[in-house]
């Protein structure tokens, strides 16, 4: 039983040994990591500096390579920062502790010279986003403004962020919208937008549009590839932001209908766009079309098969006196006559209710 607990023993420290030295192994590998890559952010910089500063003395400068290294050092940075937070052992590899906080130190090394890095280089994301806008290079104009605009609010600068006027954040929050809306990257125009009228941008009505244009694109795309549940999500997310705009009201009864195929499910959200927006000539094209239907199906109801006209009138004419205020709207509305589909009902309807 003696020979049986000091195996034990021996095993159980063997185990622990293993693991320290695997743990002081890890975060040696760790700080070799974040070195390298400071070293290469830093040269970067440094290399692009050197430019600017053959610019100055009117000596010729790769400008493209001079705003690669800008911004691939600060990609460099942002690696290495979360990798120089190295957690502190004691020699025999367990976790040095906080004896105030009780809990495990960390040290960095690299930390404090890379902020400074990147704050002084602030206006110099803007430089570079201009000079890559002038080269019709919009994806990496978008890119550096991103950054320029971002600095200020960045967790990671600490009491360092740059200080930025929030009408100033909030035009080129809306020019980077508008750079990812023509590279076609939906999500990331709809992202750019929602800050830009956070930040209170003074063209509101032209940022709302632009936010409703990407909503609808995105939502879209997830309707036509039938993935309804993003689709839902970014519908929610859509009307949490603006619970007031009909548009997104309408798209979640067109999603409700398409999932469930049952109009009378999707109804209550056609009518309530339909009130929010009166304007809105599709949620009025839909109220018509639900009323439509219903007279349709009286028609064709087996049961109803052999009433005369009269009859089939009493009982499908509400339905049609119903529809058409909605389909004349909705027609009325449509002023570059692109729903056939409209004019189609509401000619049905007339000629029904003209019997």
């Amino acid at each position: 039983m003696k020979k049986l607990f000091l195996f034990l023993m021996c095993t159980s420290m063997s185990i622990c040994c293993y693991a320290q030295n695997d743990a002081k192994a890890r975060y040696e590998a760790q700080a070799e990591e974040a070195k390298a890559l400071y070293e290469s952010g830093k040269s970067k910089f440094s290399k692009f500096d050197d430019s600017q500063m053959k610019m100055q003395l009117k000596q010729a400068v790769d400008t493209n390579e001079m705003s690669s290294n800008l911004m691939s050092g600060y990609e460099d940075f942002l690696k290495a920062l979360p990798l120089d937070t190295i957690p502190e052992i004691e020699k025999d590899g367990s976790p040095k502790i906080d004896k105030k906080t009780g809990k495990q130190k960390v040290k960095t090394k690299y930390s404090k010279n890379i902020v400074e890095n990147i704050v002084n280089h602030h206006n110099d994301f803007l430089a570079v986003g201009q000079f890559y806008y002038g080269k019709n290079d919009y994806l990496n104009t978008a890119k550096a403004w991103e950054i320029y605009v971002s600095l200020p609010s960045a967790e990671f600068l600490g009491d360092k962020k740059p200080v930025l006027a929030d009408s100033t954040a909030g035009m080129y929050y809306f020019n980077i919208g508008i750079l990812y809306y023509y590279q076609k990257d939906n999500q990331k125009a709809l992202d750019a937008f929602l800050k830009a009228l956070k930040k209170g941008y003074s063209q509101t009505a032209d940022v709302k549009n632009m936010i409703k244009l990407e909503y609808s694109l995105i939502i879209d795309e997830y309707l036509t590839k039938e993935q309804y549940d993003k689709c839902e999500e970014k519908i929610d997310e859509a009307i949490a932001t603006d619970p007031s705009e009909a548009l997104y009201v309408m798209y979640k009864a067109i999603l409700v209908e398409t999932q469930t195929k049952d109009m009378e499910k999707a109804i209550e959200y056609y009518k309530k766009a339909s009130e929010l927006d009166p304007t809105l000539s599709l949620a009025q094209f839909h109220m018509g079309r639900y009323y439509y239907n219903k007279a349709v199906n009286v028609l064709n109801a087996k049961e109803n098969e052999n009433l005369n006209t009269e009859e089939l009138g009493k009982l499908m004419d509400p339905y049609c006196l119903q529809a058409k205020p909605y389909l004349d709207k909705a027609v009325e509305l449509d002023t570059e006559g692109s729903n056939s589909e409209a004019k189609r009902l509401q000619s049905w309807i007339n000629d029904r209710l003209a019997k």
